[in-house]
């Protein structure tokens, strides 16, 4: 069964109410009773000790005002018996007596007070505390203070209530603590679920639930958002790519069954089927390179296994060259390579380096003006390899930078200049060189061209 943190907190709370009051009304008098007794018992053996250190003082002499003094301070009624239990001088009016005292020190709690009616002397049960008193060692009375039992209940009573009292105002305090937390957490967590929710159910557009926190709770807030932003970004890249995957796979295939299906029928003769073929065997390659990049990003996904090996950077970028050469001749095209060193050694997989510099140069000649340069370069700073790849063309616009990483982004929406692209091609170059723990840069101006630049690491033997 599901349970709010709403509820979870309100049921805490009256737990904790709860206790606190079962805790008073069982055990907050018997222990607030204990305390006042305690207190009490040391209060007037002080106040004994002191009239029995006067006695001593004054040579077996005490003066009654000093006790009723004390008796008034103390709310107390104070005896001096002597050891036969004679009434030897009181505080207040004279006690009815008619017997002796039959007082025993041993009768006490602890041997200096005792509760009760004092061996029937007293109207009502009371704390009766005493200290011997003694010029010399043995002792020549006892001086006893009374004090009401019923005076410390009445003191715990009123303890009690203020316990209860305070009780009650902290319960408030919490209760209001309890709603301010309600506010303060409770309702954004509530808020923060709701957008949850409908990210979860494709409505990436829902606003932020706490766009002006600036706490904890803000922060996941706008973590949440910003990523529904990405789902939604990736919702439309998946989207544009389907689309572009499939313009790509029914373009080619449409020439092809066009193509054939004319020669077949006759409508090409016989003598230009050759010059048609070569489109068929174009449009084959167009297809078997996207289903390459498709392969590639596959492969990619599932994380790249590197075969490192030491090789020579400078000539695999000379092996790669030739490859372009028709593209080269078509737009008037030429290489012009600058390398620090005849030879540079670099460790890292050839394999995936090669397809990183094939991409590039790829993509430098698609986007290459007839007649202009494309160059390369090597260099060595420190214990790493830096390669470029340059071209002078239309380049990529600044707010179009960042997006050229992402997988089937193509920078010509028309469609008119990148006709063969996949749209794959530099998402795949920066997952190689990234799994070489390596970094990859992009410099771009309008009008002017981009340079591609990426490290590898050196091999210095």
């Amino acid at each position: 069964m599901k349970v709010s943190l709403r509820v979870k907190i309100t049921l805490a709370m009256i737990v904790v109410l709860l206790a606190g009051y079962l805790f008073l009304a069982f055990w907050g008098n018997d222990l607030i009773y204990q305390k006042q007794y305690s207190d009490k018992v040391n209060s007037l053996r002080k106040d004994a000790e002191y009239i029995a250190a006067s006695y001593k003082a004054n040579n077996g002499n005490i003066q009654r005002s000093l006790l009723e003094s004390i008796a008034y301070t103390t709310e107390t009624d104070i005896w001096v018996l002597s050891v036969k239990g004679e009434l030897l001088s009181h505080s207040g009016q004279k006690p009815d007596l008619k017997n002796l005292i039959p007082y025993t020190p041993s009768d006490a709690i602890k041997g200096y007070y005792m509760e009760g009616d004092f061996y029937g002397t007293r109207s009502e049960d009371t704390l009766s505390v005493f200290v011997p008193l003694a010029v010399v060692v043995i002792p020549q009375g006892y001086v006893v203070l009374h004090y009401p039992v019923s005076s410390i209940q009445k003191a715990t009573d009123q303890m009690q209530l203020f316990a209860y009292i305070m009780y009650f105002f902290m319960s408030g305090l919490l209760i209001l603590f309890a709603i301010f937390m309600d506010f303060l957490i409770t309702r954004p967590i509530r808020k923060i679920r709701k957008a949850g929710l409908e990210y979860c159910n494709e409505n990436h557009t829902f606003p932020n639930p706490l766009p002006k926190r600036r706490d904890e709770l803000g922060e996941i807030a706008r973590s949440e958002e910003e990523l529904a932003h990405q789902l939604n970004e990736n919702a439309e890249a998946q989207h544009k790519f389907i689309a572009n995957i499939s313009h790509d796979f029914r373009s080619p295939l449409t020439s092809i069954r066009g193509y054939i299906g004319a020669m077949q029928d006759g409508t090409i003769p016989p003598e230009m089927q050759d010059k048609y073929f070569g489109v068929v065997l174009n449009e084959t390659e167009r297809l078997q390179k996207l289903a390459n990049g498709l392969l590639d990003m596959t492969q990619l996904e599932n994380g790249i296994r590197l075969s490192k090996s030491s090789f020579d950077v400078n000539d695999l970028i000379r092996e790669v060259l030739p490859t372009f050469e028709g593209a080269v001749n078509e737009k008037d095209l030429t290489f012009c390579l600058t390398f620090e060193t005849v030879h540079q050694n670099v460790s890292a997989d050839r394999a995936r380096i090669q397809q990183v510099i094939y991409n590039l140069v790829d993509n430098a000649i698609k986007f290459s003006e007839t007649g202009s340069t494309v160059d390369l370069s090597t260099k060595l700073l420190g214990d790493k390899v830096f390669v470029s790849v340059a071209d002078h063309g239309c380049g990529i616009e600044k707010e179009n930078l960042n997006k050229i990483w992402d997988r089937f982004y193509k920078t010509d929406s028309s469609r008119g200049r990148d006709k063969k692209g996949t749209g794959l091609g530099l998402s795949i170059v920066r997952e190689i060189i990234q799994a070489h723990k390596e970094k990859i840069d992009v410099i771009s101006a309008p009008n002017v061209g981009t340079e591609f630049i990426f490290s590898l690491t050196a091999d210095m033997r």
